[in-house]
């Protein structure tokens, strides 16, 4: 018999990561069992007593389990948990399934546990009080219209507080959580709408009763996945979260990154978005989207791009996943620098095409060498002329004195007269003329210079049709001047995708200042796939949801950015000694580890590498397995908690963090930020990237969180009432 479709639901993995080895083979087999026949004997499929869907089952997995499953014809199943005997009779008779009338993707969700929810909070049985209902202002109509199971409706009605609405869509499907949540939140109907559940409506009419043609549809793909014939596959699955192995995407995210061919963009696209939310995802399926309409052969049109060597590497290793060798030969994907090195070596006049590119302690060392011999005095360090040199001189191209002179100097909070303008044009003069001589240059004086070559070539000479970009608020003006010319301005030439409340390098830039128009182009992913709703919110209190800029002028929030994932709170706490706080992280590492987290899931980040590194020796002397990630490494499953900076956890995520050394002398830290009295303007923006460092590195945690110090707490950490 033609084998049946197998679904297993995108929350399956935890309750399966639960189980012991045993078990967890022989939900494989059962699994591989069922897809191959059904009926096969052993399998014993049963209704519960009273279910709430006829059309739901429960089958064995061994004596002592069983599976609850939805059976919308005889030829597939979805599988929504694996429960000891008795409790999976009860879940089954409670389960609400559905094809949203929306989205058209299959659903469902716990309705027992909604009522008991209710019944916690004491807001059943209120409505003849006085109190009106929290929903009161929203029609049947209007919950129908934004996708919400008619079933839940009744229960929404009894709702008079938020503790009830948090609980509940910890429950509900996934649209309805987000829909709750905004019109918990305050915004009306046609908001969510426009917000939340336009971007989610399927390209077809939705026949509600048709679950078969529900089952490839995007949103159903996105929180089920096809059980396979593969049994290693089928492990190595469950074994993962949901987001690390997923194809399919949020009708929203393939809208962004699938276009009709006849429809290109017609210009640059922007998508924002805060962490968890999927934009990489995004900009990995636009790169193969690009892709899929370009020959095979020749040089690849696509380059991919982002800020550092590990963040490449780690694009590099996903595009292989979702398209393979056929797909990758079409992109280039480098770091920028990397793209910086290449176009210069093309330099045909041979000025740039040899030299040597110096990092920060070589750069530094040259400073202090034209101070020390040029300085008169000190009114000018190297940490406020290096900026001036990066955010004014090399910002704006500006190559002589009278230039210098004339420039504006916009977000320098130090005031400069002519005197001073002119001293410090002579020592930064100076400073480049030495690099001159040493046939040297920086690493943002570098794409200046490539910029400068690659704006010589004509359309036709320009190495690229697409540029896709990612991580974009780390970018410095000189990179996207040499992004721009990298691509032919025109249809589909530059998708970007960043979040500026993650921005951790001192560049800022506004896009159309620079000929990158994304205005009518811009959007905004609000949903977080990553992070606990309870981690979510801890993180936010880190930082000032508002008070970001959006890469173009303007500024960017976090408003309607939520999370329907659920679990505990985090641990924010304090140590009087160091050695303590050492000491509780190996016991909730350990704690964290027996409850089924491998070790290797676990991070501990650090402000920095000595930080880093004083907690590998620590966790080591308290017997617990660890080893320190540095920049270039990737993460060894073999070597136990990876131990880490702040920086170097950009791009990555774990099921659990403990972020250690949160104290007021590293957090933020005093060698990172400019003295207000030298520059105020400079130190607020230095504040608010050692926040977005914390907050980035909280925002690693998947499931766990923990924010730990010794002495006197980070100004950033909440204060304890």
């Amino acid at each position: 018999m033609a084998k049946v479709n197998v679904l297993f639901a995108d929350t399956f993995d935890k309750a399966y990561q639960a189980l012991d080895a045993t078990i967890q083979r022989r939900v494989v087999d059962f699994m591989l069992k069922l897809r191959r026949d059904p009926d096969a004997r052993g399998l014993d499929l049963k209704q519960p007593h009273g279910p709430r869907d006829k059309r739901v089952w429960t089958a064995r997995v061994n004596d002592n389990f069983r599976a609850v499953l939805w059976r919308p014809d005889p030829d597939t199943f979805y599988l929504a948990s694996i429960k000891p005997h008795d409790d999976a009779y009860t879940y089954a008779a409670q389960t609400v399934w559905n094809v949203n009338k929306v989205t058209g993707g299959v659903e469902f969700y716990d309705h027992g546990a909604v009522e008991e929810v209710l019944i916690r909070s004491g807001d059943i049985g209120r409505r003849a009080a006085a109190s009106a209902g929290l929903f009161d202002r929203v029609s049947d109509a209007d919950f129908d219209r934004l996708g919400v199971p008619p079933t839940l409706v009744p229960v929404l009605r009894e709702i008079r507080t938020i503790d009830a609405v948090l609980g509940i869509v910890d429950y509900a499907p996934k649209l309805a959580s987000q829909v709750i949540l905004a019109l918990a939140d305050g915004e009306t109907a046609e908001q969510v709408w426009q917000d939340i559940v336009a971007p989610s409506t399927a390209d077809e009419e939705i026949d509600p009763e048709d679950a078969a043609a529900a089952v490839d549809r995007p949103s159903t793909r996105e929180a089920f996945a096809v059980v396979t014939d593969d049994s290693e596959e089928l492990e190595r699955m469950l074994l993962k979260p949901m987001s690390e192995w997923r194809v399919f995407l949020h009708p929203q995210q393939r809208r962004l990154a699938y276009r009709p061919k006849a429809k290109p963009y017609k210009g640059p696209v922007r998508v924002s978005g805060g962490p968890g939310t999927g934009k990489t995802v995004v900009a990995l399926h636009r790169v193969k989207a690009l892709a899929d309409v370009l020959p095979a052969g020749g040089r690849p049109q696509i380059l991919l791009t982002t800020y550092t060597n590990a963040l490449a590497d780690l694009l590099a290793r996903l595009l292989d996943d979702l398209g393979g060798p056929s797909l990758t030969a079409k992109v280039d994907i480098l770091n920028i620098d990397k793209v910086v090195r290449d176009v210069l070596r093309q330099d045909t006049e041979g000025q740039w095409a040899n030299v040597e590119i110096l990092g920060d302690a070589a750069l530094a060392s040259r400073w202090n060498d034209v101070l020390s011999e040029l300085a008169a005095d000190d009114s000018f360090d190297r940490p406020f002329l290096i900026s001036e040199w990066e955010q004014v001189i090399l910002a704006q191209n500006i190559r002589t004195r009278d230039e210098y002179f004339a420039a504006r100097r916009a977000g320098r909070g130090r005031r400069l007269n002519r005197a001073d303008r002119a001293v410090v044009w002579s020592l930064i003069q100076e400073y480049e003329r030495r690099l001159d001589r040493d046939k040297a240059l920086g690493f943002k004086q570098a794409a200046v210079r490539a910029a400068d070559v690659a704006n010589g070539w004509d359309d036709t000479a320009r190495p690229y049709r697409h540029v896709v970009i990612d991580e974009a608020q780390d970018l410095h003006t000189a990179h996207w001047t040499l992004l721009r010319a990298l691509a032919p301005s025109g249809p589909d030439d530059l998708f970007i995708v960043g979040d500026t409340f993650q921005r951790i390098y001192n560049n800022r830039v506004a896009l159309s200042s620079l000929g990158i128009e994304t205005r009518g182009r811009s959007h905004r992913l609000t949903l977080n796939y990553r992070t606990t709703r309870q981690i979510l919110a801890s993180a936010i209190r880190l930082i000032d949801p508002d008070g970001y800029d959006d890469l173009d002028g303007g500024s960017d929030t976090l408003r309607g950015y939520r999370s329907i994932l659920r679990g505990g709170e985090p641990e924010i706490t304090g140590y009087p000694t160091q050695a303590a706080e050492m000491a509780a992280v190996a016991e909730r590492i350990r704690r964290w580890n027996s409850g089924g987290i491998p070790l290797d899931d676990i991070a501990v980040i650090a402000r920095t590498n000595a930080a880093a590194s004083t907690a590998v020796d620590a966790l080591r002397a308290a017997g617990v397995e660890a080893a320190p990630l540095r920049s270039g490494q990737t993460v060894n499953s073999d070597t136990g908690v990876q131990t880490m900076t702040m920086h170097r956890a950009k791009g990555l995520e774990f099921r659990a963090v403990a972020i250690v050394g949160a104290d007021a002398r590293h957090v933020p830290l005093n060698a990172a930020v400019t003295p207000s009295e030298v520059d105020h303007l400079e130190h607020q923006r230095d504040i608010q990237r050692e926040r977005s460092l914390l907050f980035v590195s909280a925002t690693r945690a998947r499931e766990a969180l923990a924010i730990t110090w010794s002495g006197r707490p980070s100004q950033f950490l909440p204060r304890r009432t």
